[in-house]
């Protein structure tokens, strides 16, 4: 599991990737594609940065490429469409893009129309409509998803408002982002082992006190919160590749005792890993 800096993402031919998800959790990461997520059915909290969004049925939220964003643990499968593509694709608008972020990122349906135009409407036409080429591939279905793909950027630049990084502002954001990566990197490759704060600040080469705060402010959750879920989500997958048993996996994924097991995954999850494995087999 990758669960920090996504570097293969997009389809060679396409210039996109598109996908239905329905994971209840997925852990801080972040990639330089832009990503849109429309939620088909239920509500997501999404976390980007240090905001909280609330997706319900019908929202799309679009999230910057290089900002940290993840899923928030819900006890229900949350159906959506994820669609990612790079702003240098667009070579076209190079210029208009170059440095930029958009700052609105939440739509919502109905929203007030923009100069007689709906965004969300526009823009949740032309995803169900790549979807659909998508999953149907009829003859030439890679050129209409990319026509569907220029259609969005083309609401996204004239309707959407942007700021400007400066040089500055783009290598401290970059700094931040290599340093996530080091800690994302470290826990994935010690989550068995007892992981203290001392030790993960040395990694991001902060003070303690320096390096809480430099989480929470890039990922909005504390350290201690992103371990728990990390390891929740390995839990699951430990069970889900072979009949593991609680206890082996508890120890697996670095939690020192049962009990603390339970209640951390109970927590994450909403119900115990042994409901988890009853479904399972169910």
């Amino acid at each position: 599991m990758q669960a920090w800096h996504q570097k293969t993402l997009l389809d060679s031919d396409t210039q996109l990737n598109i996908f239905i998800a329905d994971i209840s959790e997925f852990p801080p990461h972040w990639h330089e594609a832009v990503e849109v997520v429309y939620i088909l059915d239920g509500n997501l909290k999404i976390g980007v940065n240090s905001e909280i969004y609330t997706l319900n049925s019908g929202d799309i939220l679009l999230i910057n490429g290089g900002d940290v964003h993840y899923f928030l643990p819900n006890c229900l499968n949350v159906k959506r469409i994820i669609l990612h593509f790079e702003m240098s694709y667009f070579e076209a608008f190079t210029t208009m893009v170059k440095s930029k972020r958009f700052k609105e990122v939440l739509f919502k349906p109905p929203i007030e129309k923009i100069e007689g135009i709906n965004p969300h409407q526009i823009i949740e036409k032309q995803m169900l409509n790549i979807f659909s080429e998508y999953n149907n591939k009829n003859e030439g279905y890679k050129l209409a998803m990319k026509a569907r793909l220029f259609d969005i950027m083309v609401i996204l630049i004239r309707y959407i408002p942007t700021e400007t990084y400066s040089f500055n502002e783009m290598a401290s954001h970059l700094k931040r982002l290599e340093r996530l990566d080091q800690v994302f990197q470290y826990v994935e490759d010690n989550h068995d082992k007892n992981i203290t704060l001392v030790e993960i600040a040395s990694v991001a080469n902060f003070s303690i006190y320096h390096f809480t705060r430099f989480f929470k402010e890039a990922t909005g959750m504390t350290f201690g919160q992103y371990l728990n879920n990390y390891r929740v989500s390995k839990a699951i997958e430990y069970f889900s590749q072979k009949d593991n048993s609680v206890t082996e996996v508890a120890f697996l994924t670095g939690f020192g005792s049962i009990r603390t097991f339970n209640r951390v995954f109970k927590q994450v999850k909403g119900y115990s890993p042994s409901a988890f494995i009853k479904t399972k087999i169910d």
